[in-house]
């Protein structure tokens, strides 16, 4: 019998399967366990505490105010204490993970990220569980790949293979978990490679159904009817959605910027996010602006919810997450943007049928396309709702007008958000810049890291004839003039040959020197430098202080850009 041979690449898949799989499994479990923890939680703080500290006001239960609050004290103080990682939304982390530490997560971020979320869900907070879930599973493929020692790109596909499993089994969206992990995280992955991310995102779907049920994450009545007339107007929710998308990412990161800005512990500043989210929940306690939000959107699938209503309800949902999140809290935005997007399709929809009766029959089938649009444009990822709604809503009817409205919000907050998304914006104040879920070799490194330092300069009163012999010396291209110590110009090899040869000893250097310069500064990165070169038509650029323009500091040329690819691309790998 002659033994089966198999290359070396075909062994790195079977055992790449094999990981996803185990990955998967690992994953599934840890959406059970962060389910049941979430509903641990909310049973505790609302069947437990709620009742002792009850007081009425005005008809509202003003105890509601404080359990966002407190969850937000217990939150604040572990987190800062032991994994300040698990702060937030989750995925951003582990895009940076992905993109810059070869998928290398700490062991102790799965654990204590149940914790955090859990608490913050459970307590009223707004957020989702595709952030933790996605942070959970991410960090057991990690810590599988470190266990087996992979490669920094084996590991890096089998953190996606975690992510894809966890967000599979708490959606019950085995293909909508796969191509989250896919295009949010990777934009793009080999076939080869997509087997092991499906694999794992089946797998963990089928374990959680195992003990979740196999039910769709909302009650979806069948009402996504529609004709081809219609497309037009989901095209044109596309667009108005591609706005809100906009509005709702930059509102989110100015809640930020708030909190970040407060002085006061960090610690601390969740229970103030937590006390103003709990005001909201008291004053609209039964429509899901706390915690997931779910039970909002089942009803005004149901039809139950009047048009101020919606409207009403999709404003809070914005500043409820805004105020969870941003200050601290830890949870996702996926389902609050599911939340706000069905508030506002519905608010379209009604009005769309008001303006259109004879065209649009039923104003709530555009409930589902605007939360695919909204979510289409805010993470810029349309092929994951076109899939993953449907999922959710086990009603598959709508997936033509959902590609023409997330295509369309996709395409419009693009433009708007530069290719940016609200997850990518989190690791951009931090220095990392990512696109489209992938970094640009050149975002990773600044101008100060690869500048020459030891600049040569001339003087303002130089000879042109004098200068000719310093490109002959030094073989620089060009030359910043200074005077008095500070930059007035910059002087080329072209700027040299365009004087006649009988000139060039009485013509001065300032005298054909380019004044209005096109500088870089230390803190940008290197791709900022390059667009300016490649904008401004020039080889070289002065590199000054911000908060003194005429002091320069260093310069960057065009070998210097090859310089800062040579070292991207070690970091990014490495």
């Amino acid at each position: 019998m002659v033994a089966l041979k198999l290359p070396e690449y075909t062994k790195r898949l079977i055992v790449l399967d094999i990981l996803g799989a185990l990955a998967g499994l690992a994953g599934g479990l840890g959406a059970i366990i962060f389910r049941q923890m979430v509903s641990l939680n909310n049973r505790l703080f609302f069947d437990t505490v709620l009742p002792l500290i009850s007081f009425d006001i005005a008809g509202y239960n003003a105890g509601m105010i404080f359990l966002p609050a407190l969850g937000g004290l217990i939150v604040g103080s572990i987190v800062m204490k032991y994994a300040p990682e698990t702060k937030g939304h989750g995925v951003p982390e582990v895009m940076e993970a992905v993109a810059l530490r070869g998928g290398r997560i700490r062991k102790r971020v799965a654990f204590m990220k149940i914790i955090v979320s859990s608490i913050t869900i459970g307590s009223g907070g707004s957020a989702g569980r595709e952030g933790p879930i996605a942070q959970i599973g991410a960090s057991i493929g990690s810590l599988l790949a470190q266990i087996f020692k992979l490669s920094p790109n084996d590991t890096r596909l089998l953190v996606v293979c975690g992510l894809s499993a966890g967000i599979a089994g708490t959606f019950n969206a085995p293909l909508g978990g796969a191509i989250f992990g896919m295009e949010v995280l990777l934009r793009g992955i080999s076939i080869f490679n997509a087997t092991a991310v499906i694999l794992a995102s089946v797998i963990g779907a089928a374990t959680a159904a195992s003990v979740l049920g196999q039910r769709p994450a909302f009650n979806a009545p069948i009402i996504t009817t529609w004709n081809p007339q219609e497309l037009l107007l989901y095209i044109l929710l596309g667009i108005i959605f591609g706005l809100l998308a906009v509005v709702w990412v930059k509102v989110f990161y100015a809640f930020e910027e708030v909190f970040a800005r407060l002085r006061i512990p960090d610690r601390y500043k969740p229970v103030l996010g937590g006390l103003a989210t709990g005001v909201l929940l008291m004053l609209f306690p039964q429509f899901g602006i706390g915690g997931v939000g779910y039970e909002g959107i089942n009803m005004v699938l149901a039809g139950e919810l009047t048009l101020m209503l919606v409207l009403t309800l999709g404003m809070l949902k914005i500043l409820a997450t805004s105020f969870t999140i941003g200050s601290g809290g830890s949870g996702g935005i996926f389902a609050p943007s599911l939340y706000i997007g069905s508030m506002f399709g519905t608010a379209t929809g009604i009005l769309f049928q008001a303006a259109f009766p004879n065209l649009v029959s039923h104003p709530f089938t555009y409930t589902l396309a605007g939360m695919g649009a909204l979510f289409a444009g805010a993470a810029q990822a349309p092929l994951n709702v076109i899939v993953m709604i449907p999922e959710m809503s086990g009603d598959y009817a709508l997936i033509p007008p959902l590609m023409a409205s997330s295509v369309s919000s996709f395409f419009v907050a693009w433009i708007f958000l530069k290719g940016s998304s609200i997850y990518t914006i989190k690791l951009e104040r931090r220095g990392v810049k990512l696109r489209m879920g992938r970094p640009y070799a050149l975002d990773v490194i600044t101008v100060e890291e690869v500048m020459t330092r030891n600049v040569v300069t001339v003087p303002s009163d130089m000879p042109v004839a004098a200068l000719e012999i310093m490109f002959e010396e030094y073989g620089h291209m060009g030359y910043p003039i200074v005077e008095k110590d500070k930059l007035v110009g910059i002087v080329t090899l072209s700027d040299v040959q365009k004087v006649p040869n009988e000139k060039r000893g009485e013509t001065r250097v300032i005298e054909i020197a380019s004044k209005n310069l096109v500088v870089a500064y230390p803190d940008e990165t290197m791709r900022e430098a390059l667009d300016k070169m490649y904008k401004h038509n020039v080889g070289r650029l002065p590199v000054v202080d911000r908060n003194n323009p005429q002091r320069i500091v260093g310069i960057i040329s065009k070998k210097d850009i090859l310089r800062a690819f040579e070292i991207a691309t070690g970091r990014i790998i490495e």
